[in-house]
């Protein structure tokens, strides 16, 4: 049933030059914006747990409706997960990804444990505006795709026009 919910898809870096790593989250969600606050869940045996304890931070990287490999990409296990992948660093020494839509750089505020995954809340100390004009990567029922935008995109039932009407439109 979760999967009925539509999601974002970002890729959640961490570590620095000697050692990063990134991995597909789509449980990402704003929580506060005084002060800004963001939270996704990773599962606590992940490849990035202990470099996300390590670091302090991490880096949002939101990703566009064209990189679907990308996605895929990092949602896989395996070791050196940014080789090949155009990347640059913060100050901070932070992983960006070059070619997302958008990334935001954050600190670790706090960590809560539910159950094998642990909730990680970030404060947004930085943040790389989107280009214009891309569309965000969404995560339905089990499939990646573009979100498409324009005037053609919902299809609008009557207030109160009945359920039935309303899905076969």
């Amino acid at each position: 049933m979760c999967g009925l919910f539509t999601t974002g898809v970002t890729v959640i870096t961490t570590g620095s030059e000697g050692e990063a790593d990134g991995t597909t989250v789509n449980s990402f969600t704003s929580v506060s914006l005084e002060p800004p606050l963001v939270l996704f869940c990773l599962h606590r045996q992940s490849r990035l747990h202990t470099l996300l304890t390590e670091s302090g931070g991490f880096t949002v990287n939101f990703l566009s409706g064209r990189q679907q490999s990308l996605a895929r990409h990092f949602a896989e296990r395996r070791p050196d997960m940014l080789a090949g992948v155009p990347h640059h660093y913060t100050a901070d020494g932070l992983p960006v990804l070059s070619e997302a839509l958008a990334h935001l750089t954050c600190t670790t505020v706090d960590v809560h444990t539910a159950g094998d995954h642990d909730i990680v809340v970030g404060e947004v100390v930085d943040l790389g505006a989107p280009e214009p004009g891309r569309e965000p990567l969404i995560f339905f029922d089990g499939s990646l795709g573009p979100l498409r935008t324009g005037a053609n995109r919902f299809h609008h039932a009557a207030p109160d026009a009945p359920a039935t009407a309303r899905q076969a439109s």
